[in-house]
């Protein structure tokens, strides 16, 4: 939400005001650390991904950012995040990883006990979660659609324009009670969308 104020009220009590709220965008926004202990091992930033899944086993969520298309293997993953939940007792952490290797550690939210689902309800989807407090919420979803979300065209090698875009899932919830299906739109791991599709 955006603050708007007069020039009146800028004038006498803005200084203070926008302190509070920048005090309060960091204190809400992700911690970022570099390091961070997996049980009796110790992770930190330059480690392989090989170190980061011995020490702290698969990540509940792995979501490749960005690819890079090579002439013998095909996509290869250039940029991922790998995000775990350690119960209730600790932070979500979100590890986000450059051609291999651990380049940044940051904390979400208190992490969960494993749900079913059963208690998801459609105010539980908000935009800005990741995957992994959706997975928390409601669980996995009736079906998964891919798509690409178009920005420009770029040239090819050939000559040849293609759309350059930004893979997108979604994610559809039915909830009895209201008998509309929730589209949930994640992009890059986070929820971008809420949508409704329509009447069954």
């Amino acid at each position: 939400m955006f603050f708007r104020s007069t020039t009146a009220f800028r004038s006498t009590t803005a200084l203070p005001l926008l302190a509070i709220l920048a005090l309060s965008a960091l204190w809400a926004s992700p911690v970022t650390a570099d390091s961070l202990r997996c049980g009796g091992a110790l992770v930190r930033t330059g480690d392989r991904m090989f170190d980061v899944r011995r020490a702290c086993g698969e990540p509940d969520v792995a979501v490749t950012l960005h690819s890079v298309l090579t002439t013998t293997a095909g996509l290869v993953p250039f940029e991922e995040e790998w995000q775990y939940n350690f119960g209730n007792q600790r932070l979500i952490r979100f590890m986000h990883f450059q051609n291999g290797r651990l380049t940044q550690i940051r904390s979400g939210g208190r992490g969960f006990l494993r749900s079913t689902g059963d208690g998801c309800r459609p105010s539980a989807l908000q935009t800005g979660m990741s995957q992994l407090e959706l997975l928390a919420r409601c669980g996995e979803p009736e079906v998964i659609e891919t798509r690409v979300t178009a920005r420009s065209y770029q040239l090819a090698p050939g000559g040849v324009l293609f759309p350059v875009g930004i893979p997108a899932e979604e994610w559809f919830y039915t909830f009895d009670e209201t008998r509309f299906v929730r589209v949930v739109t994640l992009v890059n791991g986070r929820v971008v969308e809420v949508d409704q599709s329509r009447q069954r």
